[in-house]
């Protein structure tokens, strides 16, 4: 009888150790997926960025017509952003359209100055 006990005692903490061991690799991987990407990486940063360059240039050379070499950006535009975007996705949009609105902007201004 004691015997019998301890086999399925040992039998379940076996099945227990075996799925803690299965989720902490699941767990694992999927962190270090996040991670990797250190939000900047991720597609609403990309897509912003590319975004915020094009509008850059496109004000930069507005603004370089306009008013020559007298004056530079004096606001960045907020990007339009889409009701079903998650507020993760948002952030880091809005973060990359802001970098590269300055990088866009910056680039053509500083051929207009020249």
């Amino acid at each position: 009888m004691r015997n019998k006990k301890f086999y399925k005692i040992n039998k379940a903490l076996a099945i227990l150790l075996v799925l803690c061991f299965a989720l902490s690799v699941t767990a694992v991987s999927a962190s270090a997926h996040d991670s990797s990407n250190n939000g900047r990486n991720d597609g609403g940063y990309n897509d912003g960025h590319e975004k915020g360059y094009e509008d850059g240039k496109t004000q930069a050379k507005k603004d370089c017509e306009q008013y020559g070499s007298r004056d530079n950006i004096k606001k960045i535009p907020s990007p339009h952003s889409k009701r079903t975007w998650t507020d993760h996705y948002k952030r880091s949009y809005k973060n990359g359209y802001t970098s590269g609105y300055i990088d866009g902007y910056n680039q053509i201004r500083y051929d207009c100055l020249k």
